[in-house]
């Protein structure tokens, strides 16, 4: 990271900064570190192995209905005492799931700790964005970026290290001094507790949105891409999918008539808004395709299974580094500029995935323009975006939207990409696989692909519309 801008601060915000940064990483390096453990954590327990995905299915319903929710409350009662609350959780939920014996606690403490985390990073963009002068919030928002890159690097790699030299409860374990430590530095942050009015939270809205969040993301969950047909006539997935779009009509009447609604319907009806979303989305299904690259790496360079995944360390940094330089950009050039170009190269990465990949040169130039596409699109300028076309007061709430909409993605991702795959045939990876075999499970990874350089070109003409207001114009209601 750019440490640099960081000392140019003075100490005030150097501290907010530091402090939302550490929330931004114990919430990020918990994405990646549980996915270790899952063998050994389901043979200690003895979970049955059909339900092991509930593992990981429970926080991402969890932390996906939160945002909303938690990002609503911060904007209403004080994003310093929401956010100190949602580490308390994170952190009651680590202990919960680190002392389980069984299943179900192992399931409380993760859903504990989803609730928690919910409205860590959307909170900490929103106190870190209208906390910075303008000049600078591009590089304080690039550093959040850089900081859920870098944790996002470290899960999978702590976690392999815990399971290893300790035991898979550790991996949950090592939330609690972090949390505590973010904790006795968020207790020094300035108040900004509201007094001026008795809030209340829109609990219809609130109900019927989670309704609909959990039905879509359990519907897209529940979607098998190798048999996709037959899947989506199962009744775990089409009725929860017809529900999620049936109650939209529901939730629109009961925001319309709320007095503070949790969903501000007027962001549907702002082109630029409603566009930032959707990019938001179109980022989440990007980030899903770069999952598949260790895989594809493994078959490139004729690498044993497992060992792709320290090939991946090459993209990942890529996005680490490339999200504050994307920051001080976006500060000299402004968001769409910062967006157009990381779709580029994004788009450039897929294709020379599909085209040029042939060597480990060739593979790690797709990787270092996806990583740095990535890192440049992923978070910082949309969040820009959002905090310059809505009010400063609802900033918790708007942000929350962003993450809402690029956790749909990342749930869609899997469902668009991983079938071109599965039409291949691919089965398993390796060097020791016949040239025929290669070839088939290689061309399923192209199509995919080049399916993906599809979602990054609609990602980059949606970008090529958004029109930034005057920077006279922010909207800065209080």
């Amino acid at each position: 990271m750019n440490t640099k801008g960081m000392f140019l601060l003075d100490k005030k915000l150097r501290f907010i900064l530091i402090t939302f940064l550490l929330g931004v990483f114990l919430g990020a390096l918990d994405s990646g570190i549980v996915s270790p453990a899952l063998t050994t954590l389901i043979e200690d327990l003895g979970i049955d192995l059909k339900w092991t995905v509930w593992v990981v299915t429970i926080y991402t319903l969890v932390y996906a209905v939160s945002m909303p929710i938690v990002g609503k409350l911060a904007d209403l009662f004080g994003r310093k005492r929401i956010f100190l609350t949602g580490i308390t959780l994170f952190a009651i939920g680590s202990v919960i799931a680190g002392f389980s014996q069984s299943l179900s606690f192992l399931l409380v403490g993760r859903a504990v700790q989803a609730l928690g985390g919910g409205g860590i990073i959307p909170i900490a963009n929103a106190v870190i964005g209208s906390s910075f002068p303008k000049e600078k919030r591009g590089m304080a928002l690039g550093f959040v970026g850089a900081m859920f890159g870098i944790a996002t690097i470290l899960g999978p790699n702590v976690g392999g290290f815990f399971v290893a030299q300790f035991s898979w409860r550790w991996i949950f374990f090592i939330n609690v001094p972090i949390a505590l430590i973010i904790i006795i530095m968020g207790l020094k942050l300035p108040d900004d507790r509201k007094e001026t009015k008795k809030p209340s939270l829109d609990w219809g809205g609130a109900g019927v949105l989670s309704f609909v969040i959990i039905s879509l993301l359990l519907g897209l969950t529940n979607l098998d891409t190798n048999e996709f047909a037959q899947s989506i006539q199962s009744l775990m997935v089409w009725p929860l999918l017809l529900i999620s779009v049936v109650f939209i009509y529901p939730l629109i009447r009961v925001e319309k008539s709320a007095k503070d609604p949790i969903l501000k319907l007027s962001y549907f009806k702002d082109r630029n808004i409603v566009l930032a979303l959707l990019i938001s989305m179109i980022t989440g299904i990007g980030i899903i395709s770069m999952i598949f690259v260790p895989s594809f790496s493994e078959i490139i360079l004729l690498l044993s299974r497992g060992q792709g995944g320290y090939v991946m360390t090459i993209l990942a940094l890529a996005s680490g580094f490339a999200a504050p330089i994307g920051g001080v950009l976006l500060d000299k050039w402004g968001a769409k500029q910062v967006v157009l170009l990381g779709f580029s190269l994004s788009l450039l990465g897929s294709l020379s995935f599909v085209y040029l990949a042939d060597g480990w040169i060739t593979l790690s130039l797709g990787m270092i323009l996806s990583g740095i596409g990535i890192g440049f699109t992923m978070g910082t300028p949309l969040n820009y975006i959002i905090l310059e076309l809505t009010p400063d007061h609802e900033a918790g709430s708007s942000l929350s939207l962003v993450s809402l909409f690029r956790s749909v993605g990342t749930s869609l991702g899997p469902v668009i990409l991983a079938g071109f795959i599965a039409m291949s045939g691919a089965t398993f990876s390796g060097s020791k696989m016949s040239e025929a075999i290669r070839d088939a499970i290689l061309s399923g990874y192209q199509h995919m692909y080049l399916a993906a350089s599809v979602i990054f070109l609609i990602g980059l003409i949606l970008g090529v519309f958004l029109k930034m207001p005057p920077k006279s114009s922010k909207v800065h209601s209080s």
